[in-house]
């Protein structure tokens, strides 16, 4: 009978063996987790949406009208593509996508302006996509009030009011903002940091489904546990570490592209970052083993698998948050790895929070590593039974 330390040294080998005799493996570790870095990499590495397609029904044709969209033209996220001569043509095009808004000035718009009325611009916008409609608007309602200020400053300024009296006019309140965090509107730091992992967890968890579901599919979980002498806990841990060391190397090569090269703050403590990773990745390899034991069969547990993963984004808090859902349904959230990670990496590298703000969602981490341990009986009863072998 081999020594404890060479039956887990054995296990190791075999997995390494089976892991080299299919090219799916690679595909699933390497292969489809790097095409996916590269994708999402590539979508936000620009940072910010800017120059989108606007239409203008210019009903007035006057210099003032033209002063206005042309100060709307400037702005970063608006950028004027398109003049249209009615608003049946706007709503065709809105419909097809050749623009995202149309801004329409009325006929009356330079003598309002004249006869010290309000001249009304509409905006149009197209807010089935939210991310681009909210940038637009406020880009635009920006345009058009710095505009409106310039024109009631020169008017007073004509009428012989001092400058400084006239500008406390024109603003009697003065707004001093701070975005804090993300000051720039970074859309890479908003939702690359948040689908890069999403889309490692996805490799993740279905390889540890995989890896184990395989066994009992293929009929070979009896020399797998054979090969462990008998131990659960060392067929476990002996045929997962080859794929914890990859995912881990994954984690640390895509906090490097973000952090490193594409500038990330990080405020907060590094070692953090590394222990959230390395407990990431441990989450959702524990999620795997529970999941493969609970639905032996390997489509099955694949299924639920993925379903799974797919709901991390959507319970994470980050688009809709936590505080407007219902508590029943916020408290799922506390279900999904992910939630927890995505906690303590915003707070440790956009935030700078103390660490002490951490320690819950840490502990959340820690506590489904305990997972495995629910299951293990059962792992090693599928593992002596045949009657578990075989099934799709």
């Amino acid at each position: 009978m081999q020594t404890p330390n060479r039956s887990w040294i054995a296990v190791l080998n075999r997995e390494v063996k089976r892991m080299s005799s299919k090219r799916l493996y690679l595909l699933m570790t390497v292969i489809l987790p790097l095409l996916a870095f590269g994708f999402f990499i590539a979508l936000f590495s620009q940072g910010k949406p800017t120059n989108l397609p606007v239409a203008v029904l210019d009903k007035d044709q006057t210099s003032n009208s033209k002063d206005l969209i042309e100060t709307i033209d400037l702005t970063a996220t608006a950028d004027v593509t398109d003049y249209v001569t009615n608003l049946k043509e706007a709503k065709a095009g809105l419909k097809k996508g050749d623009f995202y808004a149309v801004i329409v000035i009325p006929d009356d718009f330079r003598k309002k302006i004249y006869r010290n009325q309000q001249p009304g611009v509409i905006n149009y916008y197209n807010n089935a996509y939210m991310v681009v409609g909210s940038l637009i608007n406020s880009d635009v309602t920006r345009a058009v009030n710095t505009f409106s200020k310039g024109i009631n400053l020169q008017t007073r300024l004509k009428k012989g009011q001092p400058q400084k009296t006239a500008m406390v006019a024109i603003n009697p309140i003065a707004l001093d903002g701070h975005k804090l965090f993300n000051p720039y509107l970074n859309y890479f730091y908003y939702l690359a940091t948040t689908f890069l992992p999403i889309m490692l967890l996805i490799f993740i968890l279905m390889s540890t489904v995989y890896a184990i579901g395989s066994e009992y599919k293929q009929g070979t979980a009896g020399e797998w546990l054979k090969t462990a002498n008998g131990s659960i806990i060392r067929a476990l841990s002996g045929k997962l570490l080859p794929y914890a060391l990859i995912w881990f190397i994954l984690m640390l090569f895509m906090n490097i592209v973000m952090f490193r090269f594409f500038h990330t703050p990080l405020n907060g403590e590094v070692w953090l970052i590394v222990l959230n990773a390395f407990l990431f990745v441990l989450a959702y390899m524990a999620m795997g083993i529970f999941i493969a034991a609970i639905f032996p069969a390997l489509r099955m547990g694949l299924s639920v698998a993925s379903i799974y993963s797919a709901l991390a984004f959507t319970f994470s808090g980050l688009t809709f948050p936590y505080i407007a859902m219902y508590k029943f349904v916020a408290f799922f959230g506390n279900f999904f790895p992910f939630s927890h990670y995505l906690h303590i990496f915003l707070d440790q590298s956009l935030r700078d929070a103390p660490v002490a703000v951490s320690f819950e969602p840490l502990l959340y981490l820690n506590l489904f590593l305990l997972l495995p341990f629910a299951v293990l009986p059962k792992l090693k009863k599928m593992c002596l039974q045949p009657a578990y072998w075989g099934k799709l």
